[in-house]
């Protein structure tokens, strides 16, 4: 029995881009840059990274 060859991620994002839109294809793309972005932006400016101790004291 022959072993089937796993696709690459390369094979299956193209094989998604040429069944849908370019716009869905942008509407995803941009819909992950925010969300990176907002994550990044909760990291560092919300004291998240601070010392335990500071943290449980908000609560």
């Amino acid at each position: 029995m022959a072993r089937k060859k796993a696709k690459t991620l390369r094979s299956r994002y193209d094989a998604w881009l040429d069944q849908h839109e370019t716009l869905a294809c942008i509407v995803v793309g941009a819909s992950i840059a925010v969300a990176l972005v907002g994550i990044f932006a909760f990291v560092t400016f919300s004291g998240f990274g601070s010392s335990a101790e500071f943290i449980y004291n908000q609560f």
